[in-house]
Order: structure tokens, then C-alpha cells, then sequence
């Protein structure tokens, strides 16, 4: 024989106990308030007198009773910017943060470079003359996604079926022979394998230079690229405009 006045208790106890391991905050203190006010109200009053036994229903009945009251208790909130200013304050100080801890490179040849993911694995570095296997991903400078190779936005044949190509494809490339943008092959001395780069390459340095490889295999990249050419040699009423394009590339083995 169980007393429900005595699972009450305990059971409302537990469910405190399990959310505060230590002091409660002011929002803990609100809710130990309400849940002290509904047992009060009779939200949470035994359902038999302490002579009763207590069956599998009544459990059930009583754990509903907990579980409802449990949502009906407010939540702490998560401070946000308010308006426009603050917003905007807020975001420059994420950038400023974000920048102290992974600055922008600047080559001699115009292209920008920043980590996205170092390498933590020992061995040699790219260097010239390096034969290396990476994979990659191109977008214009307003973010549009043009094509890629092995980071799991294209498909690939796998097994008779089309898959994603995330850790079923790469490019193998000389560096220094131009199987990718000269540019490209500037931002991938230093780098170790497993390491991530975001680049920033000018057309200078760009497509052109590599005869426009990597080329593109569908008709989403195929379109994408014949649009960033006109782009750069102008059409119709719009003059030639020397666009940047971004990559993000990864070294897999050197």
C-alpha cells in the first residue's frame, strides 16, 4: 500500500530535483512558485486519500497531470538584438571576433584566403611541383552555387545508383601545371592535409589561366559557367565586368 499524498510528493520533488542541481535562478524560483500555487489550485491534489491502493490507470493519470504542468511553466528566454542598430552592432562584433581569430590572407596576386579548417594531421605540406588530391566547391561572390567536386552537392554513379559525392569523388592536381586557376594554386601552398580554404579569386588570376578547368560535368554547372563568362566579356547593354568567383578547397593527400 502506497500513499498518492506521498507519490505526490515525491514525484513533484523528482521533477524539481532533476531540473536544479544546485541554487535556483530567478525563472527556477518562478516556476517552484507555480508549481507550489497549482498543487494549491488542485492541479496536482491526490486523486484517492492515503487508505487507497494505486493502480496502473491512476499512475498514468497522475503522470499526465505532471507532464501538463510542465508545459504550461514559462521558459527562460534567450536575449536578442531589438532593432535594426543593435542587430547590426552585434553582427559587426561577430565579424570583428571571427576575423581576430581567423584573419583574411592577402597574396601578392590579388587572392584572399581564409581557414575554414586547419590541418591537424603530421606530414608535408603543398608546395610546388606537389601532387595532391582535393576536392572543391565554386560559387560566385554573391553566394549563388555554380558546381562542385566531392563536397556532396553533386551525384555521382555509385553501386548502380546516383549518390552524393561526398567522399566518392576528387581532383588530382600537379600544382604548378595548371590542372586548376593559377590563383587557385597559390592559395593551396602551405596547406596540410585535411585542411579547408575559402578563396577569393580574381579573375586575373582565374579561370582563364587554366584554360577554364575544372570544367563543369551538369547542366546546372554548365549553364553557370557560359553566365559567368558573358559576365566577364559583357552582353547586350551590360559592359564586361571583372567578376571574383569563391572556392572552397580541401586537401585530401599529398
Amino acid at each position: 500500500m502506497v500513499a498518492m499524498n506521498t507519490l505526490g510528493c515525491v514525484t513533484l520533488s523528482l521533477w524539481i530535483g532533476l531540473s536544479y542541481s544546485f541554487a535556483p535562478t530567478p525563472i527556477q524560483r518562478m516556476k517552484l512558485h507555480l508549481a507550489a500555487q497549482a498543487e494549491d489550485d488542485g492541479i496536482m491534489k491526490p486523486l484517492f486519500d492515503n487508505k487507497q491502493p494505486i493502480s496502473r490507470a491512476d499512475l498514468f493519470e497522475y503522470s499526465s497531470r505532471i507532464i501538463g504542468l510542465s508545459l504550461i511553466l514559462p521558459q527562460a528566454a534567450h536575449a536578442k538584438c531589438t532593432d535594426i542598430e543593435s542587430c547590426r552592432e552585434e553582427g559587426e562584433r561577430k565579424i570583428e571576433a571571427d576575423l581576430k581569430l581567423n584573419p583574411i590572407m592577402r597574396l601578392s596576386d590579388g587572392v584572399n584566403y581564409r581557414v575554414l579548417r586547419p590541418s591537424t594531421l603530421p606530414g608535408p605540406k603543398v608546395k610546388d611541383g606537389s601532387s595532391i588530391e582535393l576536392i572543391y566547391s565554386i560559387s560566385t561572390a554573391s553566394g549563388q552555387y555554380m558546381y562542385s567536386k566531392g563536397f556532396g552537392f553533386e551525384k555521382v554513379s555509385f553501386g548502380g545508383k546516383q549518390q552524393s559525392d561526398l567522399g566518392l569523388d576528387s581532383m588530382r592536381v600537379l600544382v604548378g601545371e595548371h590542372n586548376v586557376p593559377v590563383g587557385i594554386e597559390s592559395a593551396l601552398i602551405g596547406m596540410g592535409k585535411g585542411e579547408r580554404r575559402r578563396v577569393e579569386l580574381p579573375p586575373g588570376v582565374g579561370f582563364e589561366t587554366s584554360n577554364w578547368q575544372p570544367e563543369p560535368i551538369t547542366r546546372r554547372g554548365i549553364t553557370q559557367i557560359e553566365q559567368y563568362k558573358r559576365k566577364l566579356v559583357g552582353f547586350g547593354s551590360q559592359p564586361p565586368f571583372p567578376a571574383e568567383t569563391v572556392w572552397d578547397i580541401e586537401v585530401l593527400g599529398i
